[in-house]
């Protein structure tokens, strides 16, 4: 089974949801500026306490708009008419093998955004468990789904033979 990478449209994607995350961040370094300014605080209180707030703030911003690069690198998927494979993570590696036999549900779900992008989430539910695939292509959502239940279909059929 070969592996595929994400498409290109995924990186936009996660920087849109980045960069609403930073925005979260400006707005709260910009509310304590506020805050300050309207209390009257002292040149060294407010010093204090805009780089007590700007330090971090600055950390997480060049994290949050570095990190949808990283996660699109280590990303990676696929399957075959055995089993799904996921590999993802950027600190912490995962890798997700789901047997294509324990499959119960396949769902594709969509946002505004992603509606705009062309891209889809894909919701495997097993016995246990649910797994999001998310953020394909809705072609590839499609194809996989449509032959992923090609798959299903196949082995119902079969097993029903050999109970007669």
């Amino acid at each position: 089974m070969e592996l595929k990478k994400l498409d290109k449209a995924v990186l936009k994607l996660w920087y849109v949801r980045a960069g609403i995350v930073a925005l979260m961040l400006i707005g709260v370094f910009v509310a304590a500026a506020i805050i300050l300014s309207i209390a009257g605080a002292s040149n060294e209180v407010t010093l204090a306490v805009l780089l007590g707030v700007g330090i971090p703030v600055a950390l997480l911003l060049s994290l949050v708009l570095i990190w949808p690069v990283l996660r699109y690198r280590m990303f990676s998927w696929g399957y075959d008419d055995k089993r799904i494979v996921v590999k993802e993570g950027v600190i912490f590696r995962k890798s997700v093998v789901i047997p294509i036999c324990q499959i119960q549900d396949l769902h594709r779900t969509q946002g505004p955004i992603m509606i705009i992008l062309g891209l889809s989430d894909v919701t495997i539910s097993t016995a246990g468990s649910n797994f999001d695939l998310s953020t394909l292509t809705v072609e590839d959502a499609d194809r996989m789904i449509n032959e992923l239940e090609e798959s299903l279909e196949a082995r119902i059929e079969e097993q029903g033979r050999e109970e007669i």
